[in-house]
């Protein structure tokens, strides 16, 4: 996975420097090849980040930062497909921008809920609500991102094409929120289930 996740960080890099260094008749009239490119370049910065923050001492930990990154692989590349022309499919009927708010929060959830515990060996209650109550904030500060992002530069993020701002940034907390709840609820059920296993494998 770690070769999969280094060859993501390079495409990321190198589509940041042909968004930031091409011409702009190259890119379709509803890019902001600029911004787009920077943003390219923080994906690759976040994919790399947990290996940089945190080192990992033995083979569980190897695995924990694995599954971190895998996650992070998924979900920037889901989002960068999006931005380069997938949100378009709402003309079809297809809510692109509503599945990722929803994937987002599902997988961030689930993956932040499990590395936290068995790095810093949380209880698994701690581990959940630490992980619903992060992710909330990073949606709201998603959110937050999109309105200053679309004051300084000039992209439309916020809303439809910049608008229906107030009625989008509802939906999509709520959507973030749905993604955290079922996430939450699908950890609590497969505890239940390993626990359920490992009594009747000791039985």
């Amino acid at each position: 996975m770690r070769k999969i996740s280094k060859t993501i960080i390079l495409l990321f890099i190198i589509a940041g420097i042909v968004l930031i260094s091409g011409k702009r008749e190259w890119f379709p009239d509803f890019y902001n090849p600029f911004f787009m490119g920077v943003m390219a370049f923080v994906s690759a910065f976040l994919i790399f980040f947990p290996r940089l923050v945190f080192k990992p001492n033995n083979l569980e930990q190897e695995k924990i930062l694995d599954s971190v990154q895998t996650g992070a692989v998924l979900v920037l590349s889901l989002n960068a497909l999006g931005a380069l022309g997938l949100f378009q499919l709402y003309k079809l009927g297809f809510q692109y921008d509503r599945f990722i708010h929803f994937l987002n929060s599902f997988i961030f959830t689930i993956i932040f809920a499990k590395a936290y515990g068995q790095w810093f060996k949380a209880s698994f209650e701690k581990s959940v609500i630490l992980a619903m109550a992060i992710i909330f904030l990073v949606g709201v500060g998603w959110e937050i991102y999109e309105f200053v992002g679309d004051i300084l530069f000039k992209t439309e993020m916020a809303g439809i094409y910049g608008k229906f701002v107030t009625e989008d940034t509802f939906w999509d907390l709520i959507i973030n929120s749905l993604g955290i709840i079922v996430a939450s609820i699908s950890l609590i059920v497969f505890r239940k289930k390993e626990s359920v296993l490992f009594s009747n494998s000791r039985e």
